[in-house]
């Protein structure tokens, strides 16, 4: 791609001074112009020559077309009442009525600010440079914005400047002159080589309009800005920035035309209930409606704003476009300032309460189902199931699960909070209808991407997920439903959202698994604890969890009772879909580790488990990773401890000194069954 515009022939390695800066302007004229690429571009900056973006001359009369914008950032402004001096905050030397913004300060920019904001509001540059006066204490910079097309309508080119400014904030007022040259810098410091579409861009800027200039009279009464936003008289024009074609003179602020907001202020659900006019609707739960609100309500639209990537903060005195609504890749709407003073970030219900000044959440929801029309259904069947869960969470909250399954608590102790958390998402997704497990048990469906949010795990820890239910799976705390017992209505619904799932880049995070929650009570509390007992003898942790572990210890119908999405699997060689079992490749691991175990008995009657991972390692037929051979050792461990008559202990003083084990610590150990007794 070859841009059209105007570099200077001479090279500078500081800002140029006097004389020289005429010298410049009458050196870059109209018919100095010639097409660069953006690599020349950015080294003719770097060699220190300046640079016009616009082809044109040193009128913007003289303008002709331009594909190339720049911004200039300088940390700097006009001194005004609401500006305090202080260390970080100083005069600029020969100018008493402007200030410069020192790192420290909260209105200083650094440019991995600037280019984190662009990230944010998705208005990427192709690349930006430091000014030759940029110093770390005060970073000055130039962003540097360049289209799929060349712009040849003048007033499009001024609207697409001003939208950048806009949209940016806190510039260099100078930029919005299209026949302005910018001076070379000192380095590149980001280069995306991002191309904004030009389509977009003239999209987004056509409600910056240009209009007639104010009469002298108003301009002698301070209407050198406009009078609706601030912004500029520019070249005997000005400018403004609104939805509106016709804002009000008097009003400054964007934000105070939108009536929805206003309403909101003063819960005024009648005038919004006409006003949205959205049709009723009944949902089956909780989660359904929160679904509802939070991905199908348009965020933007409620709150009546044309642009809503680029606005100004309806949450702090805003003077730039410091906020935005966006489209989470989760499907949600999220309203976010990004003004380090503010910062706040909400959907739908933050919104609501913030603005409405709920300070009870059931009353906002209340205010959001009445302005929508919307309505939760809820049967008696649906009640009786959500007073179970209530009674689980309360076992847990007043220590009854404790005091009645000691050794089960202590198993999962340190994942209680997600378990709480699995309740929570139980309970919001009981359906109207009665559906139950062959157990007459509360069933509900959940995609992993959902766990993964309402846990706040990482969306890409699906095996941390997959461990923790399994964890409270095997303490009897949580069931794992096979989809053959899952009602059809129930898999049907399930395998729908699935399908319309947003995230068609990582499609595991989409699979929907089934659950259904027992009740915690007196007659399973003993199974819980028989679990827990179960877990500690087999020397189970959670780091070690996976089917074959459990298929090695305690057989096939464990392993399937844990693992039901995995009872079976294609063969290959055979053509068919067979029982699970266990591969070939670890059943050749289990028994290299056999042989291992066994050396290190025929030769000191004991073997460190640190040491069997660390021979596994070395083992050249195996050429595994350190983590995948503890992953190993764990599934394996449990059989052949059964197999082979050993144990798995903690090492202690007196054992390390009777064997003669001179590791640090106290190292888990392997040894014989018969030589418990004596050690």
């Amino acid at each position: 791609m070859n841009i059209k515009c105007i570099i200077d022939n001479i090279c500078y390695s500081s800002k140029p001074q006097g004389k020289e800066c005429g010298a410049v302007t009458n050196r870059m004229t109209l018919d100095t112009a010639k097409e660069y690429s953006i690599e020349e571009i950015k080294d003719s900056i770097l060699q220190g020559k300046t640079i016009r973006p616009s082809y044109c001359g040193t009128k913007e009369e003289q303008w002709k077309s331009q594909q190339m914008f720049m911004i200039d950032i300088d940390n700097e402004a006009n001194l005004s009442d609401d500006i305090i001096l202080n260390d970080y905050v100083k005069l600029v030397e020969g100018k008493k009525n402007k200030v410069r913004f020192l790192v420290g300060s909260e209105q200083h920019r650094s440019y991995n600010d600037i280019i984190n904001y662009c990230k944010e509001i998705n208005l990427i540059p192709n690349f930006v440079y430091t000014s030759f006066n940029h110093k770390e204490e005060q970073h000055k910079m130039r962003l540097v914005y360049v289209l799929d097309n060349v712009i040849t309508d003048k007033d499009t080119a001024k609207r697409i400047q001003l939208y950048l400014m806009d949209c940016i904030g806190d510039i260099d007022i100078q930029c919005k002159n299209l026949n302005r040259f910018y001076y070379a810098g000192k380095e590149i410091v980001f280069d995306s080589g991002n191309i904004l579409d030009s389509n977009d861009i003239i999209e987004l800027s056509k409600d910056i309009s240009i209009v007639s200039t104010p009469s002298k009279a108003n301009k002698d009464n301070g209407s050198e800005k406009c009078p609706h936003n601030n912004n500029y008289v520019l070249n005997n024009k000005h400018i403004y920035y609104c939805g509106d074609e016709n804002p009000p003179a008097n009003d400054k602020k964007v934000k105070d035309n939108n009536y929805n907001i206003k309403a909101i202020k003063n819960r005024d659900i009648k005038y919004l209930k006409e006003k949205l006019n959205h049709p009723h609707m009944v949902f089956n739960n909780n989660q359904e409606f929160c679904d509802y609100i939070f991905k199908e309500i348009n965020l933007g639209e409620l709150l009546e704003f044309h642009y809503p990537k680029n606005i100004r903060c309806i949450f702090h005195d805003d003077n730039n476009n410091s906020a935005g609504i966006i489209k989470q890749p989760d499907g949600t709407w999220i309203y976010k300032c990004h003004s380090a003073s503010c910062g706040v970030s909400y959907n739908l219900l933050g919104v609501i309460e913030v603005l409405g000044k709920f300070r009870s959440r059931p009353k906002a929801y209340k205010f959001i189902r009445e302005i929508f029309n919307l309505e939760i259904a809820e049967t008696e069947w649906q009640k009786e199931q959500k007073e179970i869960i209530e009674q689980n969470l309360r076992a847990i909250d007043t220590g009854e699960l404790e005091k009645k399954c000691p050794q089960a608590y202590k198993n999962i102790k340190s994942n209680i909070k997600y378990l709480r958390q699995l309740l929570y998402i139980a309970k919001d997704n009981v359906t109207t209808e009665k559906m139950t497990d062959d157990e007459d048990n509360v069933l509900f469906f959940a995609s992993t991407r959902f766990i993964c949010n309402s846990m706040g795990i990482k969306e890409g820890n699906i095996k941390e997920i997959s461990k923790k239910n399994t964890l409270f799976a095997y303490h009897k705390l949580l069931n794992k439903v096979d989809n053959s017992e899952v009602p059809e209505d129930l898999l049907k619904r399930s395998q729908a959202i699935s399908i319309n799932s947003p995230d068609d880049k990582n499609k595991k995070y989409r699979h929907v698994n089934y659950y259904s929650i027992p009740s915690y009570n007196n007659m399973l509390f003993p199974e819980i604890e028989q679990q827990g007992q179960a877990w500690k003898e087999n020397n189970y942790t959670i780091k070690g969890l996976s089917r074959e572990m459990f298929f090695r210890k305690e057989g096939q119908k464990t392993a399937d009772w844990l693992y039901p999405q995995y009872k079976q699997v294609y063969d290959k060689q055979q053509e068919t879909i067979v029982d699970r079992t266990t591969t070939y490749r670890s059943d050749k691991r289990t028994e290299i580790i056999v042989h291992i175990i066994m050396w290190y008995f025929d030769e000191i009657n004991y073997c460190l488990e640190k040491d069997i991972v660390c021979e596994i390692v070395l083992d050249q037929e195996l050429r595994i990773k350190r983590s995948e051979a503890e992953r190993q050792l764990k599934k394996s461990l449990p059989e052949i401890l059964d197999a082979y008559g050993l144990s798995r202990i903690r090492a202690n003083k007196q054992i390390k000194e009777k064997l003669g084990i001179v590791a640090e610590g106290y190292p888990f150990i392997i040894v014989k069954n018969d030589a418990l007794e004596t050690l």
